[in-house]
């Protein structure tokens, strides 16, 4: 089985949701608990990287707006809105946000207009 599409994804009681459209044409669910999607989304990638059908560049996300906001639970949170309009939401720790806003100032210190950095 082969997915070819995500046709709906949601984030609620704990969990991701996902509506997969598969190469059968029939539409499949799958959810995945909130604890284990930093493991699915390396996962992901690490399958990415097998295939070699991406490069660099492509891997990279490039957010096309951005706004702050927080949980019902005052944690702090930061959106990422994607290209198709996908939302990309950050949560933080509260005692954290410090340590986040000392470290975007130091990325903003060290690039240059027209530079990039890339982790690898």
């Amino acid at each position: 089985m082969k997915f070819v599409e995500v046709v709906e994804w949601t984030a609620k009681d704990g969990a991701l949701h996902f509506a997969l459209k598969g190469d059968d044409e029939a539409l499949h669910r799958i959810e995945v608990g909130l604890e284990c999607a930093p493991v699915l989304a390396s996962a992901l990638v690490a399958e990415l990287e097998k295939s070699g059908g991406q490069d660099g560049e492509a891997q990279l996300i490039r957010p096309v707006g951005m706004q702050t906001g927080k949980t019902e639970q005052n944690e702090p949170m930061l959106f990422m809105r994607l290209q198709g309009g996908a939302e990309l939401p950050l949560v933080f720790k509260r005692e954290s946000l410090g340590v986040l806003i000392s470290e975007l100032q130091k990325l903003k210190s060290l690039i240059e207009p027209g530079g990039q950095i890339l982790w690898r």
